[in-house]
Order: C-alpha cells, then structure tokens, then sequence
C-alpha cells in the first residue's frame, strides 16, 4: 500500500476543496494510506473534515497561513511531517505555495511529486490597489515559486491549459479535469423545485438566478450585483441567490443594500445542498475576473442550468450551456444577456458527451494512473 499526502488550504466548500473531496470519495483505499494536512489552526474544524474521516482518511492540521508568522510554522510543520511520514506520492494543491511544499518533499525523498496548478492568475492584488513595494515583493514571489514548483516536482498537473500556462510557462504538463459525481447534479423527475425553494427561503413562482463562490475579489462580487440591479431595471419577475461566503461579504451586502435589491438578493452563505438549490435555479452567473476551469460551472450545466459566465473562464468549462460575456461589457449589457437567457432567446444545449468526461470516476482512473506509475 502506497502513503498518499495531499496538501490542501482546507476542507470547505469551494472549487478546489470540493475536488478533493469528491477525489477521496472515489479512490481506491485498498492501494493507498492517504493523509489530508490542511492549513487550518488544530481545533478548527473545516466543512467537509468529518466526512473525510469517515472515508477513512487521515487529516492533519499543519496551521493557518495568516501572518508571517503562521506562513514560518506552517513551513515548518510542512518540513516535520514530511520528514517523519515516508511518503511514496505528494500530492499539493496550494496555489503557488506549492512550491514550498514540493521543495520540501524532495528533500524529505518523496519519489513521486505532483504539482497541481487551479487557477490563472495570482489571488494576489487582483485590482492593483497596493504599495508599489507589495507589488514587486509579489512578483518576486510568484517567480520564486513557480521555479521552485517545477524544479521540485515529478509531474505537473492543470485543471485547464489556462491553468498550466500561468503556473508551468512551455514546461509538459498533462490536464487533469476537476471531477464531480454528474448524477447528483442531475435533479430526479419527481424533484418539486417550488416547495425545495419555499423551503430554503427563496420566493417561489420566481425565474432564479445563482452565484456559487466565494464573495472574494476573484469571483467580481461587487459588478455583479450592479448588474443584478440593471436586471430589475427590465424585469421584477426574478431572484438573485448567491451561495458562499468570504472576505467581501459585508462590503457586498451593504453594495447590494445601497442598490435597493433587499428584496431581490438572497445571501445564503455555505450550503451542503447545492445540488438540490441548482435543481431551483433557472440560470447560473459567474462575472469572474479568473478561474483555472471553474468547477461550480460544470456542476451547474449538469443540473441543466445555462450559464452566463465571464470569458475569462476557460472554454473548457463549457459543456454546450455556457454563454460567454466579456468584462468590457457594462452591467447593463451582462443584464439584456441574463434576460434573454431567462427567455429562451439565447439557444444553449448540454453536450452530453463532454460532460461524461468531467465525471469523478474519469478523474480518479486518471489520477490512479499517474500514482501507480
């Protein structure tokens, strides 16, 4: 049996975290000893740890990341653990600190190590507003770590050719789809939208509209409600949901609040059943300033949601229900797309086929492959 460590942010619920643990839920644990370590503080509990551990999987707490020095102790305890574990496979979905990780591994001799790269752009100063010191600083992070990740690994890993761009430059990589079980997405014929709404506290007999993300700077928060607000200039006859939580939420709410949409948005905050609130909704909204793929976009297409996402996210997202929008466009021009998608004026069609290939069991046989090599 092989000893499998995968390093990790958390256990919650966005993108990449949910990947993980839909990975966990598949793989076959008769070949592999698997560890989780999380950069969460011991005696915090992350959304989906439980469920993890009762997969029979091991998750370590390795400390947060917040402050410098939490980054040092965290490095530390990456280094002890590394050490003393005997690794055969390290696998790091850590951004860009997966270059600390991976130097770690191979200087622990950890034969086989994977770099997975999630997104396309930095999570760092998304809209420039910083020191121009920060700035440089930063860049001089991001080049460290890119060498590092690349100098320290045995396999490198995208979720998108977008994705291994940013992170990889000309280096071979191999794409790897971020995998999701399709058939829980996929409502059931009895399913009563309408009670299941009235029930989660959405208006019900109303076109509705989600977001699932984090409210963070990534996911364009705040045009998104402006746009929200341009769509009740041309209709009153819908709901805007938005699942998740982040560091914008209060900033947003009170955006949403000055805009007069108290009676049109709903902030739902973290939820276990997506895919029966997907099941609800009429049209998914995404205005990203960047994804690696986006995999709440493939979850969306399978619960038959059309989805007006920014072209910033890759087209390999777009299973046929994607409608692609540019960031130039104004809120009012995003709103006419929404609503015309409401009503049926924008054709878009599930590609079946393409979907099939974002299913958990492709993944984890591609994934299972590479561990095995």
């Amino acid at each position: 049996m092989k000893k499998l460590i995968y390093f990790t942010h958390g256990l919650s619920a966005n993108g990449i975290e949910t990947f993980l643990v839909n990975v966990l839920g598949k793989i076959n644990k008769s070949k592999y000893d698997i560890t989780v370590a999380i950069a969460i503080d011991e005696g915090v509990t992350a959304l989906h740890e439980q469920a993890v551990k009762d997969m029979g999987v091991k998750v370590v707490h390795l400390g947060d990341l917040d402050g410098l020095k939490k980054k040092i102790a965290y490095i530390k305890n990456v280094k002890e653990i590394l050490k003393n574990g005997n690794y055969d496979i390290v696998h790091a979905h850590m951004d860009l600190l997966n270059g600390i990780v991976l130097m770690q591994a191979k200087k622990a001799g950890v034969k086989k190590r994977i770099c997975h790269a999630h997104n396309s752009k930095s999570q760092f100063n998304i809209f420039g507003k910083q020191p121009f010191y920060l700035d440089i600083a930063q860049k001089i992070y991001r080049i460290i770590m890119k060498k590092l990740m690349i100098s320290s690994s045995t396999e490198l890993l995208a979720c998108s050719e977008l994705a291994a761009d940013y992170f990889y430059g000309d280096k071979p990589f191999k794409v790897i789809y971020n995998g999701i079980y399709t058939e829980n997405f996929i409502p059931d014929d009895d399913f009563d939208r309408e009670a299941y709404a009235e029930k989660s506290g959405f208006e019900p007999n109303k076109k509705r509209i989600v977001t699932v993300g984090r409210i963070s700077g990534q996911k364009n928060p705040e045009f998104a409600v402006e746009t929200i607000a341009e769509l009740a200039k041309l209709r009153n006859d819908f709901q805007y949901i938005w699942i998740g939580t982040g560091e914008l939420e209060n900033e947003i709410k009170q955006k949403s609040n000055s805009l007069g949409l108290d009676s049109i948005v709903k902030f739902a905050g973290v939820r276990t059943d997506v895919p029966q609130i997907l099941g609800c909704c009429d049209c998914f909204f995404l205005p990203s300033l960047f994804e690696g793929l986006g995999i709440v976009i493939i979850e969306a297409q399978a619960a038959g949601l059309d989805c007006v996402v920014s072209s910033e996210v890759p087209e390999l997202a777009d299973c046929g229900k994607c409608r692609f929008v540019s960031l130039n466009n104004s809120p009012s021009e995003w709103a006419k797309i929404i609503s015309d998608v409401l009503d049926g004026k924008i054709e878009l069609k599930l590609n079946s086929e393409k979907l099939a290939q974002f299913d958990i069991c492709h993944t984890v046989a591609q994934l299972e492959e590479i561990y095995d090599e």
